[in-house]
C-alpha cells in the first residue's frame, strides 16, 4: 500500500512539474514575441545594435527589427508599407531630398565605409497606383535622361519583379583631388504582380577622403547593388497611418 501511494505521488509530481515548465515556457515565448513586436524607433537606443543604422533617430524609424538578415544588413520598410529592402548597418537616411505622399515615397540614404575609404550615396524612389510607373519604356527613357546615359540597361528577371540596371563612370571637371570620379549606378523596378507599383534607384560610389587608399571596383560595386535591389520584396499596398 505504501508502495502505490509513494507511486501515485511521484506522477502528480512529475504531472505538475510538466505542467509548471510548460507554463514557463509559454511564458517565455510570449516575453519574446512581445520583445519582437516592439520597433526598434520605439527601444531605447542603449539597447540597440550599436550601429548607425540604429543609433540615427531618423533612420531607426524604417528599421523592421534588430534582427540581422546577413552579416552587415538589417531590414528596411517604407512608411508607406509598399516594400522592404536590405539595409547596410552603417546606412543613414538622408532628409535632404526626401520626400512622402500618398502615391509616392523618395528614401535617400548614405553609407560610409571608414576603412575602404568608400562612400555611398542612395535614393530609392517608390510609386504606386501611378499609370506612368507601368511602362518601362517610358521609365527608361526617364532614367537614362536623368543620368545622362544613352546604352542600353541589363535585365534582372526575379519571381515578383523585373529590375532593369546600368551604370556609367562620372568624372569631375576641374578637380584636382586624386580620387576624382565615381560610379553610378542606376535603373528602374516593375512589380510583375500588383499593378502600378515600381520603384526607381540610384546608388552613386565615391572617395571621399583624398589622403587615405581607396578602389572602386566596378564589378564589386555592381554586385553589391544588384544585391540590394533583388532583395526588394513588394508589399500589399496600405496608406501610412
Amino acid at each position: 500500500m505504501k508502495k502505490i501511494i509513494l507511486i501515485c505521488i511521484s506522477l502528480l509530481l512529475a504531472l505538475t512539474g510538466g505542467c509548471s515548465m510548460n507554463d514557463n515556457e509559454k511564458n517565455s515565448k510570449n516575453n519574446e514575441n512581445k520583445t519582437e513586436a516592439v520597433k526598434p524607433k520605439d527601444m531605447d537606443p542603449k539597447d540597440l545594435p550599436q550601429v548607425p543604422a540604429f543609433q540615427d533617430e531618423k533612420t531607426r524609424e524604417y528599421m523592421v527589427s534588430t534582427k540581422e538578415e546577413e552579416p552587415g544588413y538589417y531590414l528596411l520598410e517604407s512608411k508607406l508599407k509598399g516594400f522592404r529592402m536590405l539595409f547596410p548597418e552603417d546606412g543613414e537616411f538622408s532628409s535632404y531630398l526626401s520626400s512622402r505622399d500618398e502615391n509616392e515615397e523618395i528614401i535617400p540614404f548614405d553609407s560610409f565605409d571608414k576603412t575602404k575609404n568608400k562612400m555611398l550615396n542612395a535614393q530609392i524612389e517608390y510609386y504606386q497606383g501611378v499609370t506612368f510607373i507601368n511602362n518601362p519604356e517610358t521609365m527608361l527613357d526617364q532614367v537614362r535622361s536623368e543620368n545622362g546615359y544613352n546604352g542600353n540597361f541589363e535585365k534582372l528577371e526575379n519571381e515578383d519583379k523585373d529590375i532593369y540596371i546600368a551604370h556609367k563612370k562620372n568624372n569631375f571637371e576641374n578637380d584636382k583631388n586624386k580620387y576624382n570620379f565615381s560610379y553610378r549606378y542606376f535603373g528602374y523596378i516593375k512589380s510583375t504582380e500588383k499593378e502600378q507599383v515600381g520603384i526607381v534607384f540610384s546608388f552613386m560610389f565615391r572617395c571621399p577622403n583624398n589622403d587615405k587608399p581607396c578602389t572602386l571596383d566596378k564589378d564589386n560595386l555592381g554586385d553589391q547593388v544588384k544585391k540590394l535591389v533583388k532583395s526588394i520584396t513588394f508589399l500589399n499596398i496600405k496608406k501610412a497611418v
